[in-house]
């Protein structure tokens, strides 16, 4: 007991479902789409210009001075660090001129320079135009400096001279700006240049308003705005103005007359003057003349020139990128070499000029950086370097000493890592890292620093961009050094993650070679962690760039990707390691394969195809969905051209072989058929996790859309065989139809003729039941005889034509294997992922396919289907009784249902396949789907009877009573909703005139469950549609209507190529390099980003969780304490507004009763006092009353949101926000997540735990479950259309573990059993339980063979619930019969099996010793059998709404009829019952729409809780050992 007390909270302390891809939802690509994509374009210029022209204006007039200009002496003479009065004035104004363009030329030497000296308008225009023609659409500079002419007029005139140089000529700026064109940059060294910009802007204004009134357009004020308007008239034209419109220039003669040009073009040498003039320096011996003679070049970072550049131009990138905005950053400092130059070196004209009282001006205008701190500090490094000076002058071996500035700016960044977030102001020494990258001392701690910060998630990598980092990190995958690569490798990681536009720069450069040598890198040093990062930014390299796909295909990319999955291919398929390297390496497979038909043959040639199959294996969903992504990728997605063998122009298949199949344009090629093989056989169709199979979903679009006419025989059978079906589907509820209607007429009749009459009794649910004859047969009402046989020779009739339609077994082996695709294609479609149906649906419509709902008619609770009062139960499959649906026969000459489950299970069971193989459907053997015998489920009342196989009565009663209980097993046993695979572009398959009106128009106009209440009493077609062809004749009259389905799977020419759906695998999995990945910022983001995201992610709190394992524990104590328990009184009986339950379940830490009823609603009551707190449909998450719960909305993705029927629920994570866990009676498994908050449930994963056919069939026997409630997470089940397999799923990884089968027989050739029931044992979870069909109890210890240990037989009647090790006593079992019975075994004492039962394992059945046997309900009836968990408390439930409370010992403790006339509401028959797993609470629902709880109390103690309110009740007890209240 105590091993497994420790073992029930080690598996308390689990969490399951609760990563990321826990998200079933439909809209999670919706949810998902907000990511970073907004930011790639932000930070790339789109037009790259080049500054190619220059033209240089100077009119400068030496000797004679401007008329409006007063100069002082001394004043500034210098013009281009010349002396015009050292010399002639032609001679200086020609070295003027010179040196100007010296200067330009050291910012940009490539351009085309010409100059003027003293011109005139037409020198000026001719200057002009030739310059533009130089330039094309490049951008032309223009200098223009006006000291020897007056300021500019008013007007924003400039002047220029007559050709004798006697007057001045005024010329407009624009005719200036008609001559140069755009792009083109002004920078204006003259007095008043503020009065041309703002004169200039109204000009261009005025221009684009004419141009716009002469096109007949109104412009926006402004010149630009919003969408529509005309662009900014400015927007490619920049300006540099020396001063504003009222002032002067400087004439400080510390300074050149032409200061603003000087800062421009010279900016270190005039900021050194300029600060040796302000500096105590100047007393130290640092004279202008020193200045001059600074050692070193500015290019050559080593020398303290060149390093006081490097300052220079960190800093005044850094003031700009903290002041600017960003994208006037971006074209101002990041577009154009020489204008970034420009507008850095303007910076510091402004510092200088603010001084002289003189502001630059600029558009677009800049605001003030004169004050900026960052100053601050290049005065300091100008000082330190100053102060070597004189020492290094005069010793030229004299060592010159580094500045410390970078060091103490990377200081500062690491600083703002400690404490910063996206929340915060950017770090202001961002450009200053990015020069950082420049200098081998300091280039790894730059990079390591950078690496951080870009970590700090996808905000982080776009400032970097935005700065200028891409064009530094391109250059160092130039670098051999080892040091660098794991932290470069983790910066273009985080790159490529923002920017997969990046992926162009790489391959031109080819730095995918430095990723290449970095993952084939044998050197120990890199983990795989890193190693996967060079994995991503290769497989970003592949994705979607043929160049990229051809240059890394040539660099032996995919030998060296199947090295690695080589060598880790055991680890990965054994344990949780290397996942992400194992992820990435099938993706980024996939990503070279793509529609690469050569890579994908190496590919397969070199065994790629084996490996990523032996990964299909893999413990993590994520490994098996990578694997899947990289089969499906060998799949050619492009719509082949028409040629011999299928393939993009006609060519032969890779390795030159033909495909399988048909042959001509039809076929596929070998070495798809392989993989699509691989894909199909390996069923990750029944993956339980929906990232997996939506994979698969992406694999199988790809296939369709580029082998279209390949599918083209599939989808034609397919359609026969569903149009076949559905024309049986409707005779057989025509046939129903009239039943029913004779049914009222003849208990109408008999009503008027003797009231309470012989022919007709009720039953205890009060429905009325036809009468039977002594052979139990159904009394045929008056009249209707004949029109009954006929209805019966059509029903067999209709065998004939399911037996003659066309089977996939008769189709070639190509063909064969693309309809078990269509198959698994339907099954996705139908998926109980929200999110896997809408991808399988994407699937169906690039073959021009939809699924059409078709109406199911519904029964009333209670409503008469056949005698006995247990129809359906006693309904067959197999017999005599009439067509039953297709697939309900077994082929010409078998055994019937048991033979033909049979063949199938011997063929599963010594088959060497994967464990998948149990999932196959064998279409082509045409299996019964259904088990024979047994209780619906284990929540629903089982039939007292059980009926002999082949026992379906005879004659027109039988017909008749076999057609009803089809009508109710189409209701709730259904696989998923029945449907009709039609055209999207016209009718549905087979829709003639007379198809039935239940057949809506459109799939997303009407709700499954509407479709459904239309049929319910009228049929199909209502009263008036009764024509048998409704669904055409024969396979040949779909002919014409197939015809229209088939133009995109034909390739017709003119349709526009579909697109993909696309993969949530690789976007999860890139989405790992958009989030912090180092600690301790991943955790912090996990924290508080991820959470938002994804909120069930978030970690739980620890002490909450350790409270609660804490009263988990004692209230176990309390409740295993009951020695003395009596039925205190009935808490409450809540009303939940459904038509009948089918299961319920307790809340784990609240008094909270969740139900579900037949139609798959959930509901969440309180039950104290019966509120209602949240109400969905189990299918969609569909509110109640919204169109949803009842009905779900537009056709729910599994086309059976109207038909889940959940038999089985459960809590998940008890110690945490609990998770709820429903099997549907189809073997569905859904899970919900934030059930109890109303709107805010989300389906968690879903998954089918049985295989079903497609199309779907009824199902008789319904799927059954078992969940551990210790140890590791197991879920087991059983059913569909393998009834005789069980399938072990561990919740943990997602997938099965084992698959059991139930057999009969060793050589497993007998008739083969179904099982209907499941327990598993608290102890330990290998141990299980199985009620089978054939009444015998198998007991399986997991831990030794799959074999069964042991067989007990179940007892007469029929099971109504079994336990293992009830209320937690090991190697016991306890059974309730449905003749009322309950019977107490123990394992540990087996005897000799009296019956002829089957050997078991190859032994002798063997039998449980009988401890004790109770009559616990004299009148039989019983349909309910629950355990308490812990406390030693069983409970029982009949038909005659009778519920009773027993000791384990077999004591009763009190029975309670619900119909009492002291309960405040009555309950119906029972059909489940839960009790609460740490409190004596009892919960019990009937088929009608009361769920009563209960409490059990303990005598000695003091009463239940406080603060609850209870009903009272009427409690009748009995000492033990009796029956009680006679049941």
């Amino acid at each position: 007991m105590a091993a497994g007390t420790s073992s029930a909270i080690a598996r308390l302390q689990q969490r399951l479902f609760c990563e990321e891809r826990h998200d079933a939802g439909d809209d999670l690509a919706e949810r998902r789409s907000g990511d970073a994509g907004g930011l790639v374009s932000k930070w790339r210029q789109k037009d790259k210009l080049k500054t190619t022209a220059v033209a240089l204006v100077l009119c400068l007039n030496i000797g004679v001075d401007p008329p409006d200009v007063i100069k002082i002496s001394p004043c500034a003479r210098l013009e281009c660090w010349v002396d015009p009065l050292s010399m002639q004035p032609a001679k200086a104004l020609e070295t003027i001129g010179k040196n100007l363009q010296a200067q330009y030329e050291r910012w940009q030497p490539r351009a085309k320079y010409k100059m003027h000296l003293d011109p005139t308008m037409e020198d000026v225009k001719k200057l002009c135009v030739s310059c533009r023609r130089t330039a094309k659409s490049e951008r032309v500079l223009f200098h223009y400096n006006g000291h020897g002419v007056p300021r500019p007029t008013v007007n924003g005139e400039v002047w220029v001279f007559n050709s004798r140089y006697t007057q001045y000529i005024p010329l407009s700026m624009y005719e200036l700006q008609t001559w140069m064109g755009t792009p083109c940059i002004y920078v204006l060294d003259c007095s008043a240049a503020g009065l041309i910009i703002n004169n200039f802007r109204a000009m261009m204004e005025q221009r684009a308003a004419a141009a716009a009134a002469a096109a007949g357009g109104a412009p926006a004020p402004g010149g630009g705005g919003g969408a529509g308007a005309p662009p900014d008239p400015m927007r490619e034209i920049l300006v540099l103005g020396a001063c504003g419109g009222n002032e002067l220039l400087p004439q400080n003669p510390d300074l050149p007359a032409d200061v603003f040009t000087a800062c421009l073009t010279t900016p270190i040498k005039v900021a050194l003057r300029w600060f040796c003039s302000r500096s105590l320096l100047r007393h130290d011996g640092v004279s202008k003349e020193l200045l001059d003679r600074i050692p070193g070049r500015q290019t050559d970072r080593k020398t303290p020139l060149g390093e006081l550049n490097w300052i220079f131009t960190a800093i005044t990138d850094t003031i700009a990128w903290n002041c600017l905005p960003r994208a006037l950053f971006q074209k101002l400092f990041r577009q154009d070499l020489l204008v970034a130059s420009l507008f850095r070196n303007f910076l510091l004209a402004e510092r200088i000029m603010a001084a002289s009282n003189c502001s630059p001006v600029s558009y677009p205008r800049l605001p003030p950086t004169h004050q900026h701190p960052m100053w601050q500090a290049w005065d300091l490094a100008a000082e330190m370097c100053l102060l070597q000076l004189p020492g290094l002058l005069a010793d030229p071996t004299a060592e010159f000493v580094p500045s410390s500035f970078f060091s103490e700016q990377l200081t500062a960044f690491e600083l703002w890592l400690a404490h910063g977030s996206a929340d915060k102001k950017p770090p202001e020494q961002l450009p200053i890292v990015l020069q950082v990258l420049l200098s081998q001392v300091h280039r790894l701690r730059a990079l390591v620093l950078l690496g951080r910060f870009l970590d700090m998630g996808s905000w982080a990598v776009d400032l970097a961009l935005s700065v200028g980092i891409f064009p530094y990190v391109l250059k160092l995958l130039q670098t051999t050094s080892s040091d660098l690569r794991t932290t470069l490798v983790f910066i273009w990681a985080k790159i490529l993650a923002l920017d997969r536009s990046c992926q162009a720069d790489l391959v031109k450069d080819s730095g995918h070679l430095y990723f290449l040598k970095y993952v084939d890198s044998p050197e120990p040093g890199i983990d795989n962690g890193a190693r996967a990062q060079a994995v991503f930014v290769l497989a970003a390299v592949c994705d979607g760039h043929p160049k990229g796909q051809a240059l890394c295909a040539a660099a032996n990319l995919l030998q060296i990707l199947l090295k690695w999955l080589r060598a880790l291919l055991p680890v990965l398929t054994a344990s949780p390691g290397n996942t992400l390297l194992g992820k990435w390496l099938c993706i980024c497979l996939g990503k070279l394969a793509d529609n690469q038909p050569e890579i994908c043959a190496a590919a397969v040639r070199d065994g790629a195809a084996d490996l990523l199959a032996g990964l299909l294996q893999a413990q993590l969903p994520e490994l098996r969905g990578a694997a899947v992504f990289a089969l499906g990728s060998l799949i050619h997605s492009l719509p082949r051209a028409r040629g011999p063998a299928g393939l993009p122009g006609g060519g032969p298949p890779p390795g030159g072989e033909g495909g399988a199949g048909a042959g001509g344009d039809e076929a596929l090629p070998l070495l798809e058929m392989l993989v699509v093989s691989l894909l199909v056989k390996s069923n990750v169709v029944y993956d339980a996790s929906p990232l997996v199979r939506g994979e698969l979903a992406v694999a199988f679009a790809r296939l369709v859309r580029g082998a279209g006419p390949a599918l083209a025989e599939a989808v034609g059978v397919m359609q026969d065989t569903i149009a076949v079906q559905q024309r049986k589907h409707l005779e057989l509820l025509r046939l129903q139809q009239l039943h029913v209607q004779q049914a009222r007429q003849a208990a109408a009749e008999e009503a008027a003729a003797a009231a309470g009459g012989a022919g007709i009794r009720r039953t205890g649910s009060g429905s009325s039941m036809p009468a039977t004859d002594a052979d139990g047969a159904p009394v045929q009402p008056r009249g209707g005889q004949g029109q009954l046989q006929q209805q019966q020779q059509q029903g067999q009739q209709l065998d004939g034509a399911l037996d003659a339609a066309p089977l996939p077994g008769s189709m070639s082996d190509g063909a064969a294997l693309l309809y078990t695709l269509l198959e698994q294609v339907l099954l996705l479609a139908t998926d109980p992922s929200l999110q896997v149906a809408r991808l399988g649906r994407q699937v169906l419509a690039l073959a021009g396919l939809d699924l059409a709902p078709v109406a199911v008619p519904l029964a009333r609770p209670g409503q008469a289907i056949a005698g006995g009062g247990s129809a359906p139960a006693g309904f067959q499959l197999s017999g005599s009784g009439g067509a039953l649906g297709p697939g309900a026969h077994s082929l010409a000459g078998s055994g019937g249902v048991g033979a033909s489950l049979g063949s199938l299970t011997q063929k599963f069971v010594k088959s060497s396949r994967s464990w998948r193989s149990g999932f196959a459907a064998s279409s082509s053997g045409r299996v019964v789907p259904g088990g024979v015998g047994g209780p619906p489920s284990s929540g629903s009342p089982p039939s007292p009877q059980r009926p002999e196989p082949g026992g379906g009565g005879g004659g027109a009663g039988g017909a008749a009573a076999a057609a009803a209980g089809y009508a109710e097993l189409m209701q709730t046993g259904f696989s998923r909703g029945p449907y009709i695979l039609r055209s999207t572009s016209g009718a549905a398959v087979g829709g003639e005139p007379g198809a039935p009106t239940g057949v809506p128009p459109a799939s997303g106009s009407t709700s499954f469950a509407s479709l459904r209440h239309a049929g319910s009493d009228a049929g199909l077609g209502g009263a008036g549609s009764g024509d048998s062809g409704a669904l055409g004749g024969s396979a040949a009259s779909l002919d014409p209507s197939r015809a229209g389905s088939m133009s995109l799977l034909l390739g017709e020419d003119g349709a526009a190529l579909p697109e993909l759906p696309a993969s949530q695998l690789v976007k999860l999995a890139a989405d790992c390099f958009s989030r912090p990945m180092l600690e301790p910022m991943s955790s912090a983001w996990r924290e508080l980003e991820g959470v938002k995201l994804s909120p069930w992610t978030q970690p739980p709190d620890g002490l909450r969780k350790a409270q609660r394992l804490r009263e988990m524990e004692a209230a176990r104590l309390r409740c295993r304490s009951a020695h003395s328990p009596k039925i205190r009184e009935q808490v409450n009986a809540i009303e939940t507004g459904a038509e009948a339950l089918s299961a319920v379940v307790f809340h784990s830490f609240h008094l909270l009763l969740i139900s579900v009823d037949t139609r798959g609603v959930v509901r969440v009551n309180n039950g104290a006092d019966g509120n209602l707190l949240n109400a969905f449909h189990v299918t969609t998450g569909a509110p109640l009353g919204a169109g949803g719960a009842d009905a779900p909305a537009g056709g729910a993705p599994g086309l059976g949101g109207g038909v889940a029927r959940v038999t089985f629920a459960r809590q998940l994570n008890e110690a945490e926000s609990n998770l709820l866990l429903t099997g549907a009676a189809d073997g569905a498994v859904r899970i919900w997540r934030a059930y109890l908050n109303q709107g805010l449930q989300r389906m968690a994963s879903a998954w089918q735990a049985v295989p079903i056919r497609q199309p779907p069939v009824p199902v008789r026997q319904a799927a059954a479950f078992a969940l551990t409630s210790s140890g590791p997470p197991l879920l087991y089940a059983a059913g569909g259309c393998h009834p005789d397999l069980l399938q072990c799923w561990d919740l943990t990884s997602e997938h099965v573990m084992q698959q059991i089968p139930v057999r009969s027989s060793p050589s497993a050739s007998g008739c083969p059993v179904a099982v209907d029931r499941l327990s598993v044992a608290q102890s330990d979870p290998r141990l299980l339980l199985a009620s089978c069909s054939n009444g015998l109890l198998r007991l399986f210890d997991l831990r030794a063979s799959v074999a069964p240990v042991a067989s007990v037989a179940a007892g007469k009647g029929g099971l109504a619930g079994m336990e293992l090790e009830p209320c937690g006593k090991p190697g016991t079992i306890v059974t309730g019969t449905c003749m009322g019975s309950i019977r107490f075994m123990d394992l540990r004492v087996l005897a000799d099996a009296d019956g002829g039962h089957g050997g078991t394992g190859g032994g002798e059945a063997l039998s449980c010793s009988v401890v004790r046997s109770v009559d616990a309900h004299s009148k039989g009836g019983m349909s309910v059998l629950v355990a308490h968990p812990t406390a030693p408390l069983l409970a029982t439930g009949t038909t005659s709404q009778v519920v009773k409370v027993w000791t384990d010992a077999g004591d009763v403790v009190g029975a309670i009829r619900t119909q009492s006339p002291g309960l405040p509401h009555g309950m119906g028959p029972v059909s489940c019952m839960a009790w609460h797993p740490y409190n004596l609470y009892l919960g019990a629902a009937g088929s009608d729409s009361v769920a009563s709880v209960y409490i059990v109390d303990n005598v000695p103690s003091a009463g239940p809780a406080s603060g609850v309110a209870y009903a009272p009740t009427t409690v009748s007890s009995a000492p033990g050992g009796g029956g009680g209240e006679r049941g």
